[in-house]
């Protein structure tokens, strides 16, 4: 059936598939089954009202409102919220029950619920476990000399990236997994000393490599296949190809920024794979794997019959519309950062550890059950806006605000930008679907005015710094660089600089957020296309959209063509 999206306008479809996952994930409450409606926004709709409540990389100093100490934070000093240290937060000498309150049939939730929002104390960051050393981080665990980095896990020594797991000794990275000494790379996997390189596997010791696989001391390639010492798809000797990359000057800027521009200009008389993925059975994405009757899913793996999911690394059953994590996921829908064993989590923020029938809730964890419209609660079953009931009123009243929301024409709805606890412009939201601060204001939705100040002894325009690392003074971890792009200025850690240095690589010149944004522009959209396959003219659906000067191809034709 075809829908007119309630936001942008556009036209969308609900499927058949959809119907079935939705009444599949529709919650029983008190014996009746509270049915999910079909949506009214498209799925890009969707995406950008849950971003926009999700800040995963912002952060700022602040101090504690528990204690008055300084802390690293998601929140600006600025925010509305009460936040405590992350480690305050998880102690047990508070109570976020003393914040509860009964429910108005009066008003619609969502007011309601924000109003709960500001009063419960928020942890200054979402970090699972404890980490060491990685205070400049958040959405992660079990990190170790971490900085910058974001939605991952189990890596150390890792500075500037996002959407990862057991990684080593990586910088300036983007949904990457098991790999070491990586830097500048895109959806890489199983890879070490790889730069400048994306979508490849099990590839080492390269440099700008797209779409290859098992390839080792390699330049500038693409669909390459257990190949070595080759240099632009031609193959070398060993002693050419060392020549080869000894004589390129690595630490200089411009340079780098010649081959990477050589480089994009080189990929495109190689034919693209309309999608990516390995070991999937009847399903469609982008970058998904080892997935099973699912469909419209980006940068996922281990889904079974799951819709709309992005970035879910760690597994998924019968779930929609969730952002982020999985890892035993069953029946969740419209969620963001869900994971470690969540059943029946449905439209809520952060809820993990193994909860369960679980409804419009943020930050709840730990074996959490029954909870309708609940802030901050932890082992906790039978709750509502944070107020304790018994089963039998539980059951009463969730089903009497399901019904009440059904009438005020929020339930099924994610949480809207407007009671978001951040502005636009600090979510990921404004990475995927970027916006201005005048149509954001237009919209209703927030923005933030906040600039965190930059402390540095002098201030640098990029196009000022030094061409060649090597003349680059220890000074400069005391100054502000202004990006190229943005003006914003950004600083460069210790640890960064020993990285370039370690590995002949050159000073960026922009602001990491920018690099951020860059890598991203790497990645197709999550979105589908009808094109033609440029070889066989079979009809395809592809993430590369009909005006993108790749050559596309088929699955069939493109496996011939790198086979």
């Amino acid at each position: 059936m075809d829908k007119q999206c309630a936001q942008c306008g556009k036209t969308f479809e609900v499927s058949k598939e959809d119907l079935v996952l939705l009444d599949k994930n529709s919650p029983i409450i008190g014996g009746k089954k509270q049915a999910l409606p079909a949506p009214t926004m498209c799925f890009h709709c969707r995406l950008q009202r849950r971003l926009a409540f999700y800040n995963g990389r912002s952060l700022y100093k602040r101090t504690c409102d528990l204690t008055g100490k300084e802390i690293v934070s998601i929140y600006t000093p600025m925010s509305k919220m009460k936040v405590y240290d992350r480690d305050e937060w998880y102690k047990d000498d508070w109570d976020p029950m003393e914040y509860g309150r009964e429910f108005d049939f009066s008003r619609p939730f969502f007011p309601q619920f924000r109003e709960l929002l500001e009063q419960v104390p928020m942890p200054s960051r979402a970090v699972l476990g404890f980490n060491q050393n990685s205070d400049f981080t958040n959405d992660n665990w079990k990190l170790k000399n971490c900085y910058m980095v974001f939605d991952g896990e189990q890596s150390e020594d890792c500075y500037h990236g996002q959407t990862f797991e057991f990684l080593k000794n990586c910088m300036d990275f983007l949904v990457s997994s098991h790999s070491e000494l990586c830097y500048e790379c895109v959806n890489c996997n199983t890879c070490y000393n790889l730069k400048y390189s994306r979508f490849c596997d099990n590839c080492s010791d390269s440099w700008f490599l797209r779409d290859c696989i098992g390839c080792k001391n390699c330049f500038g390639c693409a669909n390459m296949r257990q190949k070595q010492y080759c240099i632009w798809n031609e193959q070398k000797t060993k002693e050419e190809y060392e020549a080869f990359v000894k004589s390129i000057q690595t630490t200089s800027w411009s340079t780098i920024d010649a081959l990477k521009k050589r480089a994009e200009e080189f990929f495109l008389h190689y034919p693209v794979r309309a999608t990516r993925g390995e070991q999937n059975i009847d399903s469609a994405g982008d970058n998904i794997h080892n997935c099973k009757l699912s469909q419209n899913c980006f940068d996922c793996s281990g889904l079974e019959d799951c819709m709309h999911m992005t970035n879910c690394l760690m597994g998924a059953k019968d779930s929609g519309d969730i952002h982020i994590w999985g890892l035993g996921m069953e029946l969740c829908y419209n969620g963001v950062v869900i994971g470690s064993k969540p059943q029946r989590v449905i439209c809520s923020y952060y809820v993990t550890e193994g909860p369960s029938d679980v409804l419009y809730s943020v930050f709840c964890s730990r074996n959490v059950k029954y909870l309708f419209g609940c802030v901050g609660l932890r082992h906790k079953e039978y709750c509502i806006l944070n107020r304790q009931y018994s089963k039998d009123e539980y059951m009463d009243l969730a089903g009497r605000i399901a019904a009440h929301m059904q009438k005020t024409d929020e339930w099924g709805l994610y949480f809207p930008p407007e009671i978001s606890m951040f502005g636009y412009n600090e979510t990921a939201a404004n990475v995927l679907f970027p916006m201005e601060k005048e149509d954001v204001v237009q919209q209703g939705w927030q923005w933030s005015n906040y600039e965190a100040k930059v402390e540095a002894s002098r201030t640098i325009p990029a196009a000022s710094l030094p061409d060649d690392q090597t003349a680059v003074l220890d000074d400069i971890l005391n100054w502000a660089i202004l990006c190229e792009v943005t003006g914003k200025p950004f600083k460069i850690v210790k640890q960064e600089l020993e990285f370039y240095r370690q590995h002949d690589l050159p000073i960026p010149r922009r602001h990491p957020d920018q690099r951020h944004t860059d890598r991203f522009a790497l990645k197709n959209p999550f979105r589908f296309f009808d094109r033609e396959c440029a070889k066989c003219s079979q009809a395809i659906q592809t993430t590369y959209a009909p005006d993108c000067p790749e050559v596309v191809y088929c699955r069939n034709c493109y496996m011939q063509e790198v086979y």
